[in-house]
């Protein structure tokens, strides 16, 4: 099996991994595991990697409970990062009616790479339409629709999705929000100029004490991220700092 980077476990699949992930299959077919079983045992049967990605979010976004400000995510993919983000909020803010969740994504895949990305590396899918989640999207907006019947106030939107390429529309969002404060900012774009593009954008808009997370920094496969992060700190005389117990987010830094 080829070392592939898998979106959700920010990290290199070996063979072991493939392994592993046919003998969870395999214990689905044979028992007839209901897809809702699935969801409430979701302990018994997730990969420690995927609880650590999870609890990682978790330790992050309590650093900023007391701090004003929606939250962004940049690059949803398939929703894991948005949707995490948007129940700890159900959780913890649920008297709070204003604070959202806004998604950013294309939903179609990487745009051309920047010299600064390194080269194609199809095993990662790193190209032009790489990780493309349209098959997806559907599915993901009804999550949503269910997600909001469940909660305790259902007609006040809790999540938004902004359809576009990253670099196009954040500036856009930006200005057409002007009111607009910021907590937390997930960065999972992968790529240089969506991911130089938000910094600029939305750091004067994220609160002091908000928090910025970046899921492939200084990840050797994803030069792009890791080039737009340590540029603007450098300016801005930041050290990315990450949780010694997790691979995945690469990096976060607090507005000081």
């Amino acid at each position: 099996m080829k070392n592939q980077k898998d979106k959700f476990d920010g990290y290199k699949k070996q063979g072991t991994d493939k392994k592993t992930e046919q003998n969870l299959e395999r214990i689905f077919k044979q028992s007839k595991i209901s897809p809702l079983d699935s969801c409430k045992l979701f302990p018994v049967f997730a990969r420690r990697q995927w609880l650590k990605r999870f609890l990682a979010h978790y330790e992050l976004y309590k650093m900023t409970l007391d701090i004003p400000g929606d939250i962004i995510e940049l690059g949803v993919f398939k929703g894991s990062g948005l949707m995490t983000w948007a129940n700890l909020l159900e959780i913890h803010a649920i008297g709070d009616r204003t604070k959202k969740v806004f998604g950013f994504d294309n939903w179609k895949g990487f745009n051309k790479l920047h010299k600064k990305d390194g080269q194609n590396n199809a095993d990662f899918q790193k190209a032009q339409g790489g990780f493309s989640a349209s098959y997806f999207f559907e599915a993901l907006q009804q999550a949503i629709t269910t997600f909001d019947g469940d909660r305790f106030i259902p007609w006040k939107k809790r999540i938004e999705l902004i359809n576009g390429n990253i670099e196009k529309t954040i500036p856009v969002f930006v200005k057409n929000n002007p009111g607009l404060r910021l907590s937390l900012i997930h960065f999972d774009c992968d790529m240089y100029i969506p991911t130089k593009t938000a910094l600029k954008y939305l750091w004067p808009i994220l609160s002091k004490g908000g928090i910025c997370i970046f899921d492939e920094y200084s990840i050797h496969e994803w030069p792009g991220e890791t080039a737009a992060v340590d540029e603007f700190c450098g300016k801005k005389n930041i050290i990315p700092r990450k949780l010694s117990w997790s691979n995945t987010p690469g990096a976060y830094f607090v507005k000081k």
